[in-house]
């Protein structure tokens, strides 16, 4: 495979990724003297109303359905063709799918492409919700592996090698490995190390990258796809620059069919994708591939230099590589900036708060001992010299003597499966308080959001340490969700259904 920081040097390749093939078309369609007779039915803002004060004229004519000149998505023939194959050739694959369900969708059409009804499917503990839903709608048999635990900040790095080689070698009729990578805090297992085994096992390796659109234009780059991994969903909105709900879908085609792929996205997607969102992934791909590199070499000084200063003189510490490859054996994407704050007396919860209330700083999330940000390519030094300077007036002005301990700042405990995810879906159900379910079997999903990792699945067995984990973030964040959305209420499957 041709390295990409080679080819992000060369003339040629900047000037192909310069064009914005999509973004272009629909920018020339909007200027155009139309009168549309087709939806959506603003008509291209004709009509004067809060909507069009707010975002513009220029954003709602933009707003338009799939036409001839602007092509379609779940076909696509001309501009969105040849804006996919832009980004199949920034982030070096064979394919490249505009996605407008964000990564989700993507995370869905992964699994759906690997796995049918039985087949078996390893992933970590802590992964996303919508891997849960995807297991659910193929009807897939997952096997868990626990993440290694990081007690000391109190967070999941990924899994390990030896783990997924235990789990290949209990698992031989696996079809599927999904990886996590890099994790939601930034470490990142040994990949290479991981799809290697799997290939040998001739199982596919399927990424949720959501938090990883970036780190093909690192300086020190160490992509999914680098590693060997066959499909990779990477959420472009979330780091690489495009409007919310937008991702991509990458794809090697040696174990995975593209036409198969795209038939599976093509049941899952809307079929009025909407041109803001695809449209504003070519701009990031160009934004990314032109000037990615170079933008976050400049950050990575400012960066070390901002945790130098948070960590001097005072008690907050906060994660990095040394110290994730040094316990963990993992690397470390330097670009989330996750602090650790309950040697100040306060808990990640506590900080968030006071730094949105009273210092308008918006973080990424929160946890019991760490609060963690997020930075992008845009970032600059004043951007995160103000995050730098608040931090340290909070302790200055809120610190207290006793630091924070808890037994359930990690929530990543595999409850036993007793029946798969589908069938618990497909069970007659009744909703009970949670303090009642203890040996029942969950029809629900409880759900920390953000990052979206599930306390319990459909199918696995309510325990007391589980009530437990719920009422520690109920109570503390109040950020568990529920399908029943009643506080202190489950779903789980009927006595008869066992």
């Amino acid at each position: 495979m041709q390295c990409v920081q080679n080819r992000v040097a060369t003339e040629e390749f900047l000037a192909t990724q310069d064009r914005m093939p999509l973004f272009e078309a629909l920018v020339n369609y909007t200027k155009q003297d139309v009168t549309p007779f087709d939806v959506p039915g603003h008509k291209m803002g004709l009509h004067e109303n809060p909507l069009k004060w707010t975002l513009g004229e220029m954003t709602l004519r933009m707003d338009v359905n799939s036409m001839k000149e602007l092509d379609l998505l779940s076909h696509p023939e001309s501009v969105i063709k040849e804006a996919q194959q832009l980004a199949a050739q920034a982030f070096n694959v064979d394919y490249a799918y505009f996605l407008v369900n964000g990564t989700t969708v993507g995370i869905l059409a992964m699994i759906l492409a690997t796995c049918k009804q039985g087949d078996t499917l390893i992933v970590p503990r802590n992964c996303h919700k919508s891997v849960m839903n995807g297991i659910i709608l193929s009807g897939a048999k997952p096997v868990f592996i626990q993440p290694e635990v990081d007690q000391h900040f109190g967070i999941a790095h990924g899994i390990s090698v030896e783990n997924v080689k235990s789990a290949l070698a209990e698992n031989p009729q696996a079809k599927a490995l999904l990886v996590t990578y890099p994790t939601y805090f930034g470490s990142m297992n040994q990949l290479q190390e991981i799809c290697k085994l799997a290939h040998e096992q001739n199982v596919t390796v399927i990424v949720d990258s959501a938090h990883g659109a970036h780190l093909t234009f690192l300086p020190d780059a160490n992509d999914a796809i680098s590693a060997g991994a066959d499909a990779v969903t990477i959420s472009m909105h979330k780091t690489g620059g495009s409007l919310t709900q937008s991702s991509l879908l990458l794809l090697q085609e040696k174990r995975i069919d593209s036409k198969h792929l795209q038939k599976v996205l093509n049941m899952l997607q809307t079929t009025s994708a909407n041109y803001l969102l695809m449209s504003s992934l070519d701009v990031a791909r160009r934004e990314l591939a032109i000037y990615g590199q170079q933008r976050y070499s400049q950050l990575k000084s400012i960066v070390d230099a901002a945790i130098e200063e948070i960590e001097n003189n005072s008690r907050y510490e906060v994660l990095q590589a040394e110290y994730v490859q040094e316990n963990f054996k993992q690397s470390y994407d330097w670009t989330k900036l996750v602090i650790r704050v309950n040697d100040i007396g306060l808990t990640g919860f506590e900080v968030y708060t006071i730094l949105k209330q009273q210092y308008g700083i918006q973080l990424e999330l929160a946890e019991g001992y760490v609060i963690m940000a997020v930075i992008s390519h845009v970032d600059t030094n004043e951007t995160i010299s103000k995050l730098v300077h608040a931090l340290k007036d909070i302790e200055l002005n809120h610190a207290k003597k006793e630091a924070i301990q808890s037994a359930h700042v990690t929530a990543n405990q595999i409850n036993r499966l007793a029946m798969t995810p589908q069938q618990a879906c497909n069970a007659e159900t009744e909703t009970i308080l949670i303090y009642d379910a203890v040996g029942r079997i969950s029809a629900d999903t409880l759900m920390i959001y953000p990052p979206g990792i599930p306390l319990v699945i459909p199918g696995e067995v309510i325990s007391e340490e589980l009530v437990e984990l719920y009422n520690f973030y109920f109570h503390n964040f109040g950020n568990v969700l529920n399908e029943t959305k009643e506080e202190n209420n489950i779903t789980v499957v009927r006595e008869t259904n066992k």
